[in-house]
């Protein structure tokens, strides 16, 4: 979920989370332990990659989510 300048709310695509906080359009968005806020809590940026970063890791493992939703029924 995330919070726009205009202080609606969405539910987005994990893709769209960065480029969301690139171009400034959110305000915020929430982990799955806590609300971030974009400019006042540390985020990952464009020159940051995963191999540096040194936090927790909060997203599934992508076969983790593959086989979830291989699970689902059509």
């Amino acid at each position: 979920m995330v919070c726009y300048d205009d202080d609606s709310y969405d539910i987005v695509e994990d893709y769209c989370l960065d480029y969301l906080i690139r171009v400034g359009n959110i305000t915020g968005f929430c982990r799955s332990d806590k609300w971030v806020r974009v400019g006042a809590d540390p985020v990952r940026d464009e020159n940051t990659s995963c191999e540096t970063y040194v936090g927790k890791e909060r997203r599934r493992p992508l076969l983790e989510k593959r086989i979830e939703h291989a699970d689902k029924p059509e």
